[in-house]
């Protein structure tokens, strides 16, 4: 929160009081989410726009994993990412060239280390961007069956 408030920015947190529980590591699943939001915070500028939300849905993207998840989405209106990066960017290491995304200090490890924690807990991770208009990054946490 203190980024975000030190670039005025606004971060909405949407989620619906009738979550069920997930089975997720709390630890690892709070490390992905600080994660996404602090990278929406470095990429966004000035009085831009966060939003946090979740929602309990079928598993549509994975036939292979489990058959209810809950689905979380990190949105920005901040400077979204080339197509040419877009290919790399769960890349270890990997930093774009573009001189905007210069600005914010990283290691190239944050969303290499996030599809990991991801994926170790039977979920998913994908976003969607346009180039100088926001990025959203989804993932999947199964719910905890019975």
């Amino acid at each position: 929160r203190k980024q975000v408030e030190e670039k005025s920015q606004a971060l909405e947190i949407s989620l619906p009081q009738d979550l069920p529980p997930l089975w997720a590591d709390r630890v690892r699943l709070t490390q992905v989410l600080v994660n996404l939001v602090s990278n929406a915070n470095k990429y966004t500028d000035k009085s831009g726009e966060i939003l946090l939300s979740a929602e309990r849905c079928a598993n549509q993207w994975d036939k292979q994993g489990a058959a209810e998840v809950v689905h979380i989405w990190v949105r920005d209106n901040g400077i979204g990412i080339s197509e040419e990066d877009q290919k790399k960017i769960f890349q270890k290491f990997f930093r774009s060239e573009d001189p905007k995304t210069r600005e914010a200090p990283g290691t190239g490890l944050g969303l290499n280390i996030t599809r990991s924690l991801v994926e170790m807990q039977g979920g998913r991770i994908w976003f969607e961007s346009e180039y100088r208009v926001g990025t959203t990054f989804h993932i999947t946490v199964p719910v905890a069956e019975g």
